[in-house]
């Protein structure tokens, strides 16, 4: 249900609460159903407006991928796999290994991409640096 629709259902709802003999209530509902249109009438400029703003966007997405085309002919800007992927964001997957302190016998995680090596991993729990070779 719209908000138009659910003022017009508290507008009812009161209308038929016959108001008229308690005029002070009357004068709240009438000022209250009346800030409720307006909010109302200001949230479908906003949806309007956003409704703009998609399409104008749309069409900046379109001009941007045009001037790709022409600037690098070879630019593909999709993926053979069918998902809906952010053509600029970075969807590797970064890999860790599990590694267990020599020192204090706990697991935990790793990029080894992140090391060098011959750089030692440093153990998160006790803080004691360890040889990667020395992995148990």
């Amino acid at each position: 249900m719209s908000a138009r629709e659910k003022i017009a259902y508290l507008r009812g709802l009161i209308e038929g609460q016959n108001m008229k003999e308690d005029p002070a209530s009357a004068k709240f509902h009438e000022a209250l159903l009346g800030a409720l249109d307006s909010i109302a009438e200001e949230l479908d400029d906003i949806a309007e407006s956003q409704g703009d703003i998609r399409d104008y966007v749309e069409d900046l997405e379109d001009d941007i991928m045009e001037l790709h085309e022409k600037l690098d002919p070879e630019f593909d800007d999709s993926c053979d796999c069918g998902c809906e992927e952010d053509e600029f964001g970075d969807d590797e997957e970064e890999e860790y290994q599990s590694a267990t302190c020599p020192g204090c016998g706990k697991d935990f995680f790793y990029q080894p991409d992140a090391y060098d090596d011959d750089e030692d991993l440093l153990c998160p729990h006790c803080g004691e640096p360890f040889n990667k070779g020395k992995i148990i």
